[in-house]
């Protein structure tokens, strides 16, 4: 009879929002999430490129040893076990931040931008902007 060790499972269990779902092996928070059909707003991340962790717009929080801290999705991968939240106050204060600080810093031409419509700025801002 042979025992199964933690290096050799195929599959993590990480609670998000509640919910177990399945992670691989050193696949990303964010890309777990959005399997299981969580959506975790992003700029920079793709499934195809190297994670950069920059634009933070995927904080969330993971539940860590001193308790829950704001971390990226796309920058940390998952851990069995582990703890994630993705729609508290403190994941939506952080996203209006993110969004703010970009459209401060954005040009003012967006009536008359060419991506008008198709804007992934504008979308994120509809979508998980303050208002």
């Amino acid at each position: 009879m042979s025992q199964q060790t933690d290096q050799s499972k195929e599959t993590l269990t990480v609670t998000v929002d509640g919910r177990p779902i399945e992670a691989g092996p050193g696949e990303m928070v964010i890309a777990a999430a959005e399997r299981a059909g969580i959506y975790i707003p992003r700029f920079c991340w793709h499934p195809r490129m190297k994670p950069v962790g920059m634009c933070r717009m995927c904080l969330v929080e993971i539940k860590g040893p001193r308790g829950f801290s704001l971390q990226p999705a796309c920058f940390v991968p998952a851990a069995d076990g582990m703890e994630v939240v993705t729609t508290s106050e403190k994941v939506k204060k952080a996203q209006d931040g993110v969004l703010e600080f970009l459209l401060i810093n954005h040009p003012l031409d967006c009536p008359v931008c060419d991506r008008g419509g198709e804007c992934p700025l504008q979308d994120q801002t509809f979508a998980f902007g303050p208002g």
